[in-house]
């Protein structure tokens, strides 16, 4: 954790803050780091439980190891066996079948969950529109937060001074209005 306690750090949050909780966590991984990883995440969540904050747990499967639908799958499975109940799950884009298992998963096992966003990982934006239709039909999924596919290409030419700081913003807007656009057609077109 980046600043200690953090039970401590949580009582001058304000309370419509959301704590989020990022971990590079594999199903698979060496038992030592997996309990380690487990503990740390079970002492955010109890933290969040004690001062009444949302909890966003954002769940990456590292780029070293393999990446399926259904590793996410038993890694929120395992969260829940472990009495993790995040309110906001932040996952990549899966398939349709992943969207449709991981709603039956949660409906079942935490039909208090507030929903899914969908991250990033610095995909391209077609990635993301496949994405976003794939999740098209099934409501557990809110929404997406989405960071470098916003800004990465566009702060990397501002960097570099190949741009300067007016079509910074313009490129970083042009980017945030088309994946609304994609979001708000989910699902109109199939391709």
């Amino acid at each position: 954790m980046e600043h200690g306690n953090i039970g401590s750090q949580l009582i001058s949050w304000p309370q419509e803050h959301i704590v989020k909780c990022l971990v590079f966590f594999h199903p698979e991984d060496a038992h030592a780091l997996r309990l380690e990883q487990e503990q740390k995440i079970a002492e955010v969540y109890r933290a969040c439980c004690q001062s009444g904050h949302e909890l966003l747990l954002e769940v990456i499967l590292p780029a070293n190891m393999p990446r399926s639908d259904e590793l996410y799958l038993r890694a929120v499975s395992r969260f829940y066996n472990l009495g993790i109940y995040p309110d906001w799950w932040k996952l990549p884009p899966l398939s349709s079948a992943g969207w449709a298992a991981l709603s039956e998963l949660v409906e079942k096992r935490d039909p208090h969950c507030r929903g899914v966003v969908i991250l990033g990982l610095d995909a391209p934006v077609e990635v993301l529109r496949e994405g976003f239709n794939a999740a098209a039909n099934y409501p557990i999924v809110k929404g997406f937060a989405v960071g470098r596919t916003l800004f990465g290409e566009a702060s990397q030419a501002w960097l570099k001074r190949d741009i300067d700081d007016a079509q910074l913003v313009a490129r970083i807007r042009d980017n945030y209005l088309r994946l609304i656009a994609l979001w708000r057609e989910r699902g109109q077109h199939k391709h």
